[in-house]
């Protein structure tokens, strides 16, 4: 089937296009809404960090530990190394009775351009904790501590963590996780290319409860705390953090480098995934919000602010000369 094109006008031309392949799904695997390459085999990214937070709840280290829903959110992050984003996970960290170094995602410049001019200005280096995602590593960490694991190398494929993290994938996504494909994320995390239909299946699953009590109450648990605290999520000016607002409580959302997005409705027990083929964030933030409005979540994206709905193309002193649409499929 056809995909979908992001296309980037300037005056009257098209100047760029994207295309876009992506798969709603219910949880009784019907399809609601599906465009280009559904099967496409695809790495989810931090798009999966739904799952990968799974074992924080499900080992008992989020009760020891009477985790927040800011924990619980920032978990689940890409974050833009703010302020907040960062005091949050140094805390944490001095919880745990860890620091800054046993931190294995590696120094990366904050995700925001305005986030990394204020570092400049106040002289500011950039450390883990300014990775967008120091959270989820402090929440993995922090399963290490609790269970007993060995906290270096938990990012290791072979690590007792990342093995329980396969077995969730195996279970949510009815797949052998152990036979999939899989490299070192940017943050040096596995991560499994999956068919894009499997993956919004089995977020369908999740998002529906049709799993065991302990998986269904965690999944829960980190999506209501996703809801309760959207800035962790993301922060200023980021659409995840947007689209969490303008949710309600109802959409789990998260996007994925090169490109993704993974979500989830649960009221309505649908699930998506998405691809935007060059891998661009202003092509997948346009896919998901055309999604939203194809599936009848009119009222989502209305409560987003008016430059997120209908993007732009400006010049340097804020002039409008172009916009960002999607172009769907005959």
């Amino acid at each position: 089937m056809n995909p979908w094109i992001v296309e980037i006008t300037r005056g009257s031309r098209v100047e760029s296009s994207s295309l876009g392949h992506g798969i709603v799904m219910n949880a009784d695997g019907e399809t609601i809404l599906s465009f280009g390459d559904i099967n496409r085999e695809t790495f989810p990214r931090s798009a999966a960090k739904w799952i990968q937070g799974l074992e924080l709840i499900l080992s008992g280290a989020a009760d020891a530990l009477n985790l927040s829903d800011e924990q619980l959110a920032i978990a689940c992050a890409s974050h833009n190394g703010e302020h907040e984003h960062v005091t949050l996970v140094t805390q944490w960290l001095k919880q745990i009775g860890l620091d800054t170094e046993d931190l294995e995602c590696g120094v990366t410049l904050p995700f925001t351009e305005a986030v990394r001019l204020q570092l400049s200005h106040d002289h500011v280096t950039a450390t883990q904790l300014h990775h967008c995602c120091s959270g989820k590593h402090t929440g993995m960490l922090s399963v290490c501590a609790h269970v007993g694991w060995p906290t270096l190398g938990y990012t290791h494929y072979e690590h007792p963590l990342q093995v329980a993290i396969r077995g969730h994938i195996s279970t949510i996504f009815d797949i052998d996780a152990d036979s999939l494909v899989y490299a070192s994320d940017g943050c040096s995390v596995p991560t499994y290319a999956m068919p894009l239909d499997t993956m919004a299946l089995g977020y369908a699953k999740l998002g529906a409860g049709r799993f065991s009590d302990a998986i269904n109450q965690a999944a829960l648990r980190l999506r209501q705390a996703q809801a309760n605290a959207p800035f962790m999520v993301a922060g200023s000016e980021r659409l995840d953090t947007l689209l969490l607002e303008a949710g309600q409580g109802r959409l789990q959302v998260k996007m994925g480098a090169e490109g993704v997005y993974l979500g989830a409705i649960a009221d309505r027990e649908i699930g998506f995934a998405l691809k935007c083929e060059d891998g661009s964030l202003r092509g997948q933030e346009a896919l998901v919000i055309e999604v939203l409005r194809a599936i009848g979540e009119e009222s989502i994206v209305a409560r987003l602010p008016e430059h997120v709905r209908k993007p732009s193309v400006t010049t340097a002193r804020g002039e409008t000369v172009g916009a960002i649409s999607v172009r769907r499929s005959c």
